[in-house]
């Protein structure tokens, strides 16, 4: 009896490999396009688009990058970069992902500064509603991890289990995520040749 390769998101390398250049010009668009917080939806949208990541592939570099202490924009920048480009790739959609929102901060800082009271009563209100729209945007990129999730071995009990853990117990995520990896290794262990 033999058993069935499976395959990994290395088994299907993309049709061609990014430039850093490419990279940090995508990912310049993608700090663009992601306002509210869309940045790993609008990364693995064009990510596919350009046929250099699969959605499997983004799933494990995504999930990667959220497990990674620091801010999950850019891990996902770095790790994508460095997958598809080495340390070059990692610098460069690092730098990409950065940059419009530090020139954005800049300005925004230098003309709010100088206002009494903070921001204008009419931004604040545009403000809550552009936090519905960012909620929205989140769960684009999320739902593509879950589907993959999901059809993991056990994926389904354990995404049930970290929900309850985490969203209705609010316990602490590092013993949570110590237990739930551990579950995880136990299901996905390798297995000796029967």
């Amino acid at each position: 009896m033999t058993r069935a390769h499976a395959t990994t998101p290395e088994d299907d390398p993309p049709a061609l490999s990014p430039t850093p250049l490419a990279l940090a010009r995508m990912f310049v668009g993608v700090a663009l396009a992601g306002i509210g917080g869309g940045l790993p939806a609008h990364t693995r949208r064009a990510l596919t688009t350009r046929g250099w990541m699969t959605d499997e592939a983004f799933a494990e570099t995504f999930t990667l990058a959220q497990l990674t202490p620091g801010p999950n924009a850019v891990n996902l920048a770095a790790m994508v970069g460095a997958r598809l480009s080495g340390r070059l790739g990692a610098v460069a959609s690092t730098v990409g992902v950065l940059t419009p929102g530090l020139v954005a901060m800049l300005a925004v800082s230098a003309v709010t500064l100088g206002l009494p009271g903070g921001l204008p009563p009419a931004l604040q209100s545009a403000l809550h509603g552009a936090a519905c729209a960012a909620l929205a945007v989140l769960l684009t990129a999320a739902l593509p991890v879950v589907r993959v999730g999901w059809g993991v071995r056990g994926g389904p009990l354990l995404t049930v289990l970290t929900f309850l853990a985490l969203g209705v117990g609010r316990l602490d995520l590092l013993p949570v995520f110590l237990v739930l990896v551990g579950a995880g290794l136990l299901l996905h262990r390798p297995r000796g040749a029967a």
